[in-house]
């Protein structure tokens, strides 16, 4: 009611809203006489280097380009929580023992989910995951030692940064069990590269949607159907709460109704660290 008689000039400066909030309810859908929008495309930036803009675009994928480089109004934060995934991002992958073997985790209980993977620079190829109910870390270790028994080239960790701190349940870490295990059985040459602590899980999707899928249409986020059965149904069915930037997780009651449920969310934690780490966006 303060604003009624307000006189004076006012300058709003903001980055784009990555659904069709208040700005643009009150500057486009219901503008006013008085109101003006201006939209500042970064691309019309005389300052920035040369290749600054075509290294967002190889870096964001094509909606995340389309807000926060074009400065377009856009509807980010609905549907689902992977963008642009084809055909073209599913492939028969296999595990090579002499590449780095790539184990990334999120330590929820039930289930707890790891996915395996190898890289290079651009690129990340999911080959297994490992999802088991009402376990342990100690169990989900022993099991990927089961599997992976005569691994030549270094194993790097990946995951939850909160894996790294003790539980009531434990006076180890998460992290300690896994390198405690790997030793036991001979594997020395393990490394840990983690966050000091998550990004904002909003952060990690837009870092995953890049790789997914670019602004160019390039694909570099690759996943073994035959063997990522719930990574793949995170990233048909994840999705956001309607109207909101808030991954929708399942309830309790879901979960009774349709126990596939409670596997929604935490594979696709598992591989968002992995990927977050290595290609954060920036800019």
């Amino acid at each position: 009611k303060n604003w009624v008689d307000f006189r004076y000039r006012l300058f709003g400066h903001t980055n784009p809203q990555a659904d069709k909030g208040w700005i643009w309810q009150r500057f486009v859908e219901h503008s006013k006489e008085n109101y003006r929008l201006i939209i500042a495309p970064t691309t019309n930036n005389i300052y920035l280097p040369p290749h600054f803009i075509q290294s967002m675009k190889d870096s964001f994928d094509e909606e995340y380009y389309r807000i926060n480089v074009l400065g377009e109004f856009g509807d980010y934060s609905s549907g689902l929580v992977v963008k642009g995934f084809s055909e073209k991002n599913k492939l028969n992958l296999k595990y090579n023992p002499n590449l780095p073997l790539h184990l990334t985790c999120d330590f929820n209980v039930d289930p707890m989910c790891w996915a395996l993977a190898h890289k290079d620079e651009e690129n990340v190829y999911f080959f297994d995951e490992i999802v088991l109910e009402n376990t342990s870390t100690q169990q989900c270790i022993e099991e990927f030692i089961r599997r992976f028994p005569k691994h030549k080239s270094e194993i790097i960790i990946n995951g939850d940064a909160s894996g790294d701190n003790r539980s009531t349940q434990s006076e180890y870490t998460n992290y300690v069990i896994i390198k405690n295990a790997l030793k036991k059985y001979g594997y020395e040459n393990v490394k840990f590269k983690l966050r000091d602590y998550n990004p904002p899980i909003l952060n990690r999707i837009s870092a995953f949607n890049a790789r997914v899928k670019n602004s160019n249409g390039e694909c570099h986020l690759f996943i073994d159907p035959r063997k990522c059965k719930w990574i793949l149904y995170n990233i048909y069915n994840l999705s956001f709460k309607e109207g909101t930037s808030i991954v929708d997780v399942p309830t309790h009651t879901q979960i009774k109704s349709n126990r596939d449920f409670k596997f929604l969310e935490h594979p696709f934690d598992a591989i968002s660290y992995l990927v977050e780490y290595y290609w954060r966006l920036r800019g």
